[in-house]
């Protein structure tokens, strides 16, 4: 069975970084990704991205605008024979106010801490979802 989902994620900047979230599996991989999450009924994707990113990082942002849309599919961590398809809504979202790093209340289960990575240095990183890399290379900071 294939189960599609709506995925709103944020880029953040502070004109020099993008924000995003590291992960860490049982496995030892090490993952990092932009805050962001799954759809909920009746939510718009900026309703989706705006809270995700309260929950996850503990920001308030304003959505300024889409800049990517990308998919991926894999299977469900709880059932393998359940293969979930990711379309990916990549939102450029700028912060309300001035904001160091931190875990918000609700954080992904996997995620470890919150940090400002370099431009530059993301291709020395495992991004997921591999997608993603092409999304932030044609992204110019302001």
């Amino acid at each position: 069975m294939i189960i599609s989902l709506n995925i709103a994620k944020a880029i953040i900047t502070d004109g020099q970084n993008i924000l995003m979230l590291m992960k860490e599996y049982e496995n030892g991989q090490t993952l990092y990704t932009l805050p962001g999450g799954r759809q909920k009924p009746g939510e718009t994707l900026e309703e989706t991205v705006a809270r995700e990113v309260n929950e996850e990082v503990a920001a308030t942002v304003n959505v300024l605008g889409l800049l990517g849309v990308y998919e991926h599919s894999h299977p469900a961590r709880k059932d393998p024979d359940i293969i979930q398809h990711h379309i990916e809504f990549a939102f450029l979202c700028e912060l309300t106010e001035p904001y160091d790093p931190v875990m918000g209340h609700t954080p992904d289960p996997h995620q470890v801490s919150v940090e400002w990575v370099q431009k530059h240095s993301l291709q020395r990183l495992t991004l997921h979802p591999e997608e993603l890399e092409g999304v932030l290379k044609a992204f110019k900071l302001p």
